[in-house]
């Protein structure tokens, strides 16, 4: 348990490394939003955009039908 910030920050930075390798053409929003969202999928371990944005703490309304 002593590593488990060690752990993060690492996950973190290979997929912030990762994002720059696969973004590096677009511009900044596009490879933000590329970042956050494989940042987002697998800190929930899901791919629905309510569950990546609940790991992000993004302030969405839930619409239900």
């Amino acid at each position: 348990m002593d590593n488990f910030t060690i752990n993060n920050y690492e996950m973190k930075r290979d997929i912030i490394n990762f994002s720059k390798k696969i973004s590096k053409n677009c511009d900044k929003p596009e490879s933000k939003f590329i970042m956050d969202m494989i940042y987002g999928i697998s800190k929930s371990k899901d791919i629905l955009l309510l569950s990546i944005a609940g790991t992000l703490d993004e302030k969405v309304k839930k619409l239900i039908q």
